[in-house]
C-alpha cells in the first residue's frame, strides 16, 4: 500500500461555558473545500447554514478569529450547519439560546456581559495566581443576572483546521449567539478574540425533514456515551446523537459527544486530558497541560472530525445529527466533560470516552485454500488500514515456504485485481526469528476476489509461477455479513 508496509506493523508490534446548577444563584473543507472525512456537501438537505471560521483578511492571525455566517436570520426547524474551518486551529460552533428578554441584544452587549467577563476571571487563574475555587467566585460576581436563563443549545463539535464538518438540530425559534470557546497559546478563548455572532431563528419553520440516521449514539449521565461499536464499516454515514438527559458538571458545562481520529500518534490518554478546559493540579491551580488550548506549543489531539454540542431541553430524549466520511482507522467518540473516560467515581463502568475501529473488508478475514492442491493456502487479515495475507505452502525443492504480504491494501473491489510483493524469511531459527527488516523480496501475488467466498490467486516469484481458485473454508466468529 501507499503508507504502511508490513515491515512497520511488525516493527511497531515487536519494539463558554453554561454553568447550570454550578453557580449560585443562577435561575431556575481547501480552505474553501477543506477536510474530506467530516464533509457531507452533498446532502442536497433544505435550510442550510454555513458558518465559517477564520482569520480576518488583514488581522493578525494569532489575535483575530471570526465567525462568517452565510444568514443571521433562519426559519425554525431541521437545519444543517456546515461549519468550514478555514483557519489552521480547532474550532467548533457553540449555540446559546438567550432568554426572550435578552432578544434585542447586539453581538457587542453579549461579548461584554458573558465572554469577557467571563476572561476576566478566567486570567489569574490560567495565570496561577488564583485557584479553581477563586475563579468560579469572581466568575458568579461577574456574569450578568440573565446568564443563568441561557439555554445551552447544540452546535457543530470541535473541528480541527482545513475541514469541513456538517451538523443538523432541530432549532426552536429564538435569539442564539454562536461562538467558539477553544483556547489560544496564551490562555484567550476565541470568543474574547472576536469568534461570536448573534442568529435568529424566526417563527417561521422551514420544509426540512430529520436525516436518516446510518448509526446512533446515545449520552446520558448514568450510561455514558453508548452505540454498536463492533463491525463499523467506511463510507459516508449519518450519526444521530440521542441526548437522552443532559447535566451540568464540574467544570460547568453539560455532555455532547464529538469524533476525533486517534492517528499520528494520538492517544486516548491524549484526548481525555485535553477535553477539560479547566485543567486542575492537585493545588486547585492550573496544570498547564495544555487542555482545550489549540495553538501555540500545546498540540491539540490531531483530528477532530466534528460532533453536536451540549443539549439542554425541558423533555428528553432529544436527537441531534453529524455528517462524516469514515476513512480506515481507529477512532474515539468522546464528551467534553472532566476525565472523560471515567467521569463518575461512583459509576466506574461508565465512560464518556469510547473507542472504535473502522475495519474495511473484515468479511475477507479468515482461511482460504485451493481444493485441487488442499495442503496449502491462505490466511488473509482485515485490519482498520486494510488488508494483507499469508501463504503457506511449499517452495520448489519441497521445503515449508511462508510467504507475507509486502503492503497492505486499502482498497478492494469485486472482480478488480489486486497485486502485492511477497517477502520471506530465511536464517532465522526457533528463539532468533529473522528481524523485519530483514526480510528478503521474494516475488509477488495478484488477487482477484469474486466475493467474500471465492478468489483467484496468481503467484510469482523464486519458485516459479502457479495459479490457485480460492475459496473460503474459515472466518474469525461475529464478523459481519460479505461487504465486499
Amino acid at each position: 500500500m501507499n503508507g504502511i508496509s508490513i515491515r512497520d506493523i511488525l516493527t511497531a508490534t515487536t519494539a463558554p461555558l453554561v454553568l447550570v446548577a454550578v453557580l449560585a444563584g443562577a435561575s431556575g473543507s481547501a480552505v474553501a473545500s477543506p477536510g474530506h472525512d467530516g464533509d457531507r456537501s452533498g446532502l442536497d438537505r433544505d435550510n442550510v447554514l454555513e458558518i465559517i471560521a477564520r482569520h480576518p483578511p488583514g488581522g493578525k492571525s494569532d489575535d483575530h478569529y471570526e465567525f462568517v455566517l452565510s444568514d443571521k436570520e433562519i426559519p425554525a426547524g431541521w437545519t444543517t450547519i456546515r461549519q468550514v474551518n478555514a483557519s489552521h486551529t480547532v474550532h467548533f460552533v457553540y449555540m446559546i439560546k438567550v432568554p426572550e428578554a435578552q432578544a434585542d441584544m447586539t453581538r457587542e452587549e453579549y461579548l461584554e456581559g458573558t465572554p469577557k467577563a467571563f476572561q476576566d476571571a478566567w486570567d489569574p487563574y490560567f495565570a496561577g495566581d488564583d485557584d479553581v475555587n477563586a475563579f468560579f467566585d469572581n466568575l458568579v460576581s461577574a456574569l450578568p443576572e440573565w446568564w443563568g436563563d441561557t439555554v445551552p443549545s447544540g452546535g457543530p463539535g470541535f473541528l480541527s483546521g482545513g475541514r469541513t464538518g456538517t451538523t443538523t438540530m432541530n432549532l426552536a425559534p429564538g435569539t442564539y449567539f454562536v461562538e467558539c470557546y477553544v483556547l489560544d497559546g496564551d490562555g484567550i478563548f476565541h470568543n474574547t478574540h472576536g469568534m461570536l455572532e448573534k442568529l435568529v431563528v424566526t417563527e417561521q419553520a422551514n420544509e426540512a425533514s430529520e436525516p436518516e440516521a446510518d448509526m446512533q449514539v446515545r449520552v446520558s449521565a448514568a450510561g455514558g456515551i453508548e452505540f454498536d461499536a463492533e463491525n463499523i464499516q467506511p463510507g459516508a454515514k449519518t450519526i444521530e446523537v440521542i441526548f437522552e438527559d443532559n447535566l451540568a458538571y464540574g467544570h460547568g458545562l453539560g455532555h455532547d459527544v464529538h469524533l476525533v481520529r486517534l492517528d499520528d500518534g494520538t492517544t486516548v490518554e491524549d484526548v481525555n486530558v485535553w477535553m477539560n478546559y479547566l485543567d486542575v493540579g492537585a493545588d486547585g491551580l492550573y496544570a498547564d497541560r495544555g487542555a482545550l488550548i489549540s495553538g501555540g506549543d500545546k498540540p491539540e489531539p490531531e483530528t477532530f472530525l466534528g460532533g453536536v454540542q451540549d443539549v439542554f431541553a425541558a423533555e428528553y430524549p432529544q436527537s441531534a445529527h453529524f455528517h462524516v466520511d469514515l476513512k480506515p482507522g481507529r477512532y474515539a467518540l468522546v464528551a467534553e466533560v472532566p476525565n472523560p473516560m471515567q467521569p463518575d467515581p461512583d459509576n466506574p463502568e461508565m465512560s464518556m470516552l469510547k473507542t472504535f475501529s473502522v475495519t474495511p473488508y473484515a468479511s475477507l478475514t479468515g482461511g482460504w485454500f485451493d481444493p485441487e492442491t488442499a495442503g496449502q493456502g491462505w490466511s488473509f487479515i482485515a485490519a482498520p488500514w486494510g488488508l494483507y495475507g499469508f501463504y503457506f505452502g511449499y517452495d520448489s525443492t519441497g521445503d515449508p515456504l511462508w510467504l507475507m504480504t509486502e503492503e497492505v491494501q486499502p482498497e478492494i473491489e469485486v472482480g478488480e485485481s489486486v497485486t502485492y510483493g511477497l517477502l520471506n524469511g530465511t536464517g532465522g531459527t526457533f528463539s532468533n526469528p529473522v528481524a523485519p527488516g530483514d526480510l528478503d523480496y521474494w516475488g509477488e501475488v495478484t488477487l482477484i476476489f469474486d466475493s467474500c467466498e471465492e478468489a483467484t490467486a496468481e503467484i510469482s516469484g523464486l519458485d516459479g509461477t502457479d495459479t490457485h481458485e480460492l475459496v473460503k473454508i474459515s472466518q474469525t466468529a461475529g464478523l459481519p455479513d460479505c461487504r465486499l
